[in-house]
């Protein structure tokens, strides 16, 4: 197996250390107001039809297109950045995983503004707007790579397992009964309420994002494997 797919030496490292990262991140929103015009149409200047988040999203999206960041099969995007061009010489990197979208960033932000509503002070301060709208971006491309990173675990589980995924027909609950791993997403949840404790972070709201980050990973993890399962059948 690729040095990519180690669940255990690589890719569960790199989930921990992304975890510090969402916690910290969280913690640096509740400081301000909910400040809820940012999600909405109107407060960008030549830009009535974009909510503030919107467009600062697709400007941070579009400086790491230039960078070459979407070119991995593991990173995608809230915002369409096809058309970016690159500004330095680099050719796409091999994947070990294949390019499916997980079409996870409209849920991903809907949650993540519902999150907003019942954890932040409510109120709007606008002279706040802009370090909240730069929070919020950070958090969201964290969230989202979190998900993302899901591909390579399922990959992973993929290539150990691969004749109990093939039993499975493709039936959602039993590669979903394959992929749970209860002991050690009680591990994630566990770790959460430390990181919230070390941060001096709520840990009800570390376990409660923490949770829908499991679930929607799994998710992406069940509907990687069954895209898979049909890319076998074509070949």
């Amino acid at each position: 197996m690729e040095k990519e797919l180690d669940l255990q030496n690589k890719l569960r490292p790199g989930l921990d250390i992304l975890a510090n990262e969402i916690i910290i991140s969280l913690k640096k929103r509740i400081r301000y107001k909910q400040n809820l015009p940012i999600y909405e149409s109107g407060l960008v200047k030549d830009h009535p039809e974009l909510s503030l988040l919107e467009y600062e999203l697709a400007r941070v999206e579009e400086l790491h297109a230039e960078l070459g960041r979407y070119m991995y099969s593991d990173q995608e995007s809230f915002t369409n950045v096809s058309g970016v061009p690159l500004i330095i010489l680099r050719n796409a990197p091999p994947s070990p995983i294949y390019n499916i979208p997980t079409e996870m960033g409209k849920k991903t932000i809907e949650f993540y503004i519902q999150w907003i509503k019942q954890a932040c002070p409510e109120g709007t301060d606008s002279d706040r707007f802009g370090e909240t709208v730069t929070t919020d971006v950070a958090n969201l491309l964290n969230l989202l790579e979190r998900i993302t990173l899901g591909k390579f675990v399922a990959e992973s589980k993929f290539q150990e397992e691969t004749e109990a995924f093939k039993n499975t027909g493709g039936e959602y609950g039993a590669i979903e009964n394959l992929i749970r791993h209860p002991e050690r997403e009680n591990d994630v949840l566990r770790m959460a309420a430390q990181l919230a404790r070390h941060y001096e972070f709520s840990e009800k709201e570390a376990i409660y994002m923490f949770q829908w980050l499991i679930d929607a990973t799994v998710d992406v993890q069940v509907r990687y494997i069954q895209n898979r399962l049909n890319l076998g059948k074509n070949k």
